[in-house]
């Protein structure tokens, strides 16, 4: 069914106005943090219920916040910290990526593994002091 151009017009202001006002990294960081940590509680319940695409679903979509965590790292100001960060990101995705088959007998500790991992992290990026230090990390 083709719907009037009319009711698609709030969306596609809705897009113009994200488009001109884009997200501070530090609120995107946030936000990349509680999505992924949110996939994370999910996913134990659904390798119970073997319910493997659903799995591989919120997986992928972990792996790639991780990505883009990855991608928003500065390394020049980072330095040897931005380096490890970086590691351990790949590291995480290496877990999650053997949690994703099928007959992996540790899915549930990868994912826990991992779920602790990110929680620590976004600990660590909340206490931060001030938005200026969070964003001297990032590019």
């Amino acid at each position: 069914m083709i719907r009037p151009r009319h009711t698609l017009e709030p969306y596609s202001q809705r897009e113009k106005d994200f488009q001109t006002q884009p997200l501070p990294s530090n609120e995107l960081v946030k936000m990349l943090f509680d999505t992924a940590l949110e996939s994370l509680l999910i996913l134990p319940v659904l390798v119970e219920r073997q319910d493997q695409v659903n799995k591989v679903r919120e997986i992928n979509r972990v792996m790639c916040i991780i990505y883009d965590l990855r991608e928003l790292i500065d390394f020049e100001r980072g330095g040897e910290f931005a380096l490890s960060l970086s590691k351990l990101y790949s590291g995480m995705n290496q877990n999650l990526l053997e949690a994703s088959k099928p007959n992996s007998k540790n899915q549930l500790a990868n994912i826990q593994h991992v779920a602790n991992i990110l929680q620590q992290i976004k600990n660590t990026w909340d206490k931060a002091p001030d938005i200026s230090v969070k964003n001297q990390w990032l590019h």
